[in-house]
């Protein structure tokens, strides 16, 4: 309690602060003299982004970057990440349920350790140390979404080895009252009803100086599983409830503060476990996901540069549950010396219930020049303090055991820190050359206790992890709306620690991993062509994975370890394309391929198998048409197609078994009128209902497939004031 107080009075220290802000950048690199009124048309439906920290048009970003702004999710009818995989070059992830979701950026994928995907909300990472544990971030009056493709570990750190991905909140208009109302009924093939409401409402507070913005969400999503045991329909329905404030203070022109307070629940009864959209499992396998956040920014403008000063506060628990009966029952029942040999009937089920709690304290500090002339700078630093309480145990029904099948408990901390710098020069007007440096360092602890069939084991562990990662980037812009540019940068995530004990011994193994570390090296290019008509992205790049951390059998025993064994590289293809060849209708499309594959055999792999979980092809297409009618009123109509390639997770040294992910195309239509500030639209998600499995099980505690969601259709109204 005395930590968490201590770092909530170092953010109402930052509030308070004077002099810690970021001054505002020019964004257009135009000459107003030469603009056209296409011109002027054409930079007025710009997309500025931050993805190098600092406001830039999305055109001038020498990066393989996508961004999606408010407008275009709300177009989409999107609420969480998994809406735009695929539609993203590159991009895809599966989930379990709120909470519960793997990422993937360009191949870059791992079904251990440490995310191989950097998520941020605003100024601060939200990922934590292990893979399936990202923070679940409703899309609710989002700026925009940014997608940082490749190695991106010089400006965001750890874990960015396939990309970054940057929720950015909406900040208070501080001139105008205003806000939404958005309501939605939908239902679900073969399952239950589902509903959603959201408001925003935007309110000055004192005119060009101080500001609130208030989001609520609530959102119930019907279920499509059936219970055969229990005799229950639709059990794996979702109920979500977000509520979020967003304060802007701007004291004078030179400062700028931002407070982000946000809290979200969401409550499974039955995760998304089943086949043919049915379960057998024997007891509920909840997932109860909850967290507070609080987020503090200032800006300040020195004349020379923009200093900002940002500090977080993540507290987050959940509680999941798996049915692990198949496992243990059969273990239980048979007669010695294969089992325990129990009564038929004594012990029917087995749950697994896991309980986590997650502390974050994240703060960072960053002075970047002027961008007003051929040369400028960014200096930066770091620091991160990760604390994770683990629970796990397991119980038994009807009849109880006189010892615990599995019990354990784990604390983790991780504290990090980091300094990282770049510099920029611009040769000629065409000409530029970007260089950045980071130094990561990581001292990670471990204290933790189990008891497997009754035998206690002990582990501890405690080590330091560091790593250099640089980034050199050149690009040529034969025009403000036409470039290419070479990117080489190194990403890497940090490493952790095996259990090493194990029915009361000690098994001979090194109790500590390693980071693993990527170089992608990348050819871009970007043109916006036929008056800013037809806008194209593409890039090539080749990407080389070393000690990649994977599966290993610790020798003399059946205990699974992570070793650096790993060596995977490979070729990939980013490419998308937006066109307005008429007023009214937009048209966009994307491919993403890659080929990483491991380079020699490991105990897990052989030589030649594909990363885990990757999907090595994916692409979509768009149509958005909006027609003018008599008045203020507009009819709109949207479809887009989506296609996900095959994957799979493959563990050769566990009876050669190999996880698959299928194939799958995702059709969304969307239909409606607008009418002054009301809108009303009908939709249908998944329209031809596919319904391959997101992972095919059984999959470690996975006993059923991870279903895809089945065909929405429904109906929503959105009013603006």
């Amino acid at each position: 309690m005395r930590t968490i107080q201590l770092k909530l009075a170092w953010l109402a220290g930052i509030v308070v602060a004077p002099g810690l802000a970021v001054a505002q950048t020019p964004v257009s690199t135009t000459n107003p003299v030469e603009e056209s009124g296409a011109d002027k048309e054409a930079q007025a439906s710009e997309i500025v982004v931050t993805a190098q920290r600092f406001e830039q048009r999305l055109q001038d970003v020498p990066l393989s970057v996508s961004a999606l702004t408010g407008e275009e999710l709300q177009a989409r009818g999107v609420s969480q990440l998994s809406d735009l995989q695929y539609s993203v070059p590159g991009l895809s992830s599966f989930d379990y349920g709120p909470g519960v979701e793997y990422i993937q950026i360009r191949g870059v994928s791992n079904s251990l350790g440490a995310p191989t995907v950097g998520v941020y909300l605003d100024e601060m990472p939200v990922t934590f140390d292990t893979q399936g544990t990202g923070l679940d971030i409703r899309l609710l009056d989002m700026e925009r979404v940014e997608v940082l493709r490749g190695p991106q570990a010089t400006l965001y750190g750890e874990g960015a080895m396939g990309g970054t991905i940057r929720y950015i909140a909406a900040s208070p208009d501080l001139g105008r009252i205003g806000g939404s109302l958005d309501v939605e009924y939908s239902g679900t093939e073969d399952g239950a009803s589902g509903y959603q409401a959201s408001g925003v409402l935007n309110l000055p507070i004192v005119t060009d100086r101080l500001g609130v913005r208030v989001v609520a969400g609530y959102e119930k999503v019907g279920g499509y599983i059936d219970n055969v045991v229990t005799g229950q329909d639709d059990v794996n329905g979702i109920e979500v409830k977000t509520l979020r404030a967003k304060i802007l203070a701007r004291p004078s022109e030179d400062l700028n503060l931002s407070v982000l307070l946000l809290h979200q629940e969401a409550d499974q009864n039955y995760q998304n476990f089943g086949v043919d959209r049915q379960t057998i499992a024997a007891v509920p396998t909840f997932n109860r996901d909850k967290y507070d956040h609080i987020q503090v920014v200032t800006d300040y403008d020195l004349n020379f540069g923009t200093l900002t000063a940002s500090a977080g506060y993540l507290s987050r628990k959940t509680n999941t549950q798996n049915d692990v009966s198949p496992f243990y029952v059969p273990v239980l029942t048979a007669p010695p010396p294969l089992g325990l040999g129990l009564p038929i009937g004594f012990v029917t089920a087995v749950p697994l219930t896991t309980g986590a709690q997650f502390e974050v304290f994240n703060t960072e500090l960053r002075i970047a020049s002027r961008r007003d002339g051929p040369f400028d700078w960014m200096l930066g630093a770091t620091y991160r303090d990760l604390g994770v309480n683990l629970r796990t145990s397991t119980s038994t029904s009807p009849g109880s055991l006189p010892f615990a099948l599995i019990e354990a408990t784990q604390e983790r901390t991780s504290r990090s820190f980091a300094l990282y710098g770049e510099i920029g020069y611009q040769f000629t007007p065409k000409l530029a050359v970007r260089v950045g440096l980071r130094y990561f360092e990581d001292c990670k602890r471990l204290g933790g206790t189990s008891v497997n069939f009754g035998v206690p084991s002990t582990d501890v562990g405690k080590d330091t992890f560091d790593s250099l990662n640089p980034r050199f980037n050149v690009s040529y812009a034969f025009t403000d709306r036409s470039m290419v540019y070479v990117n080489v940068a190194k990403g890497f995530r940090s490493g952790g620690f095996n259990q090493v004990s194990a029915g009361g011994g000690v098994i001979p193994v090194d109790p500590v991993y390693e980071p693993d570390a990527i170089w992608t090296y990348e050819f871009g290019t970007k043109h916006q062509v036929f008056g800013n008509k037809l806008l194209l992205d593409a890039a090539v790049y080749y990407s080389d994975w070393s000690d990649v951390q994977s599966y290993v059998f610790a020798p003399g025993s059946a205990l699974t370890i992570i070793s650096n064994a790993g060596q995977v590289s490979g070729w990939g293809v980013d490419f998308s394309a937006t066109a307005k060849p008429v007023k009214g209708l937009t048209l966009s499309a994307s491919y993403g391929w890659n080929n990483l594959e491991y380079d020699e055999a490991t105990a897990d792999k052989a030589a030649g198998d594909p990363v885990d979980g990757a999907v090595r092809e994916s692409y979509s297409a768009s149509l958005d048409y909006r027609h003018a009618l008599n008045g203020s009123a507009e009819a709109f109509f949207r479809a887009d197609y989506q296609h996900g390639g095959s994957s799979q997770i493959t563990l050769r040294n566990l009876g050669g078994q190999i996880v698959e992910r299928p194939a799958r195309d995702l059709v969304n239509l969307r239909a409606g009128i607008s009418i002054g500030n009301l809108e009303l639209s009908a939709f249908a998600d998944n329209l031809f209902d596919e319904d391959a499995p997101l992972v095919v099980g059984p999959f470690g505690v996975l006993l059923e497939n991870v279903e895809q969601r089945p065909r929405v259709t429904g109906i929503s109204a959105r009013v603006t004031f």
